[in-house]
């Protein structure tokens, strides 16, 4: 079975919204993982975490922002195409 070129951009899509998502969600266990399980002063937070912590927001405001957009694009343009099927079905049964 051949797909049509919908079925293969939405895929393409999907696989890039994962692989986002991973280096997200990997990006912020490594980090909080390294932040937490070393023992540090009570008073104040290491410089090399603040560094951390700097890098882990940065990454999310991307990986966050790239999902977002695509994520929406693709809703956008999905429910467009939905409804214009919907309106085109219900024009060819109406007399």
């Amino acid at each position: 079975m051949r797909m049509s070129t919908e079925e293969i951009e939405v895929r393409v899509w999907a696989a890039i919204l994962l692989t986002l998502a991973a280096i997200l969600m990997i990006s912020v266990v490594a980090i909080i993982g390294g932040v937490l399980f070393v023992e540090q002063d009570k008073e104040s937070i290491a410089p090399i975490d603040q560094a951390f912590l700097a890098i882990l927001k940065d990454v999310m405001l991307l990986c966050i922002g790239a999902v977002g957009g695509i994520a929406g694009r693709k809703g956008a343009y999905a429910a467009a195409n939905l409804l214009k099927k919907d309106d085109d079905a219900a024009t060819r049964t109406t007399p």
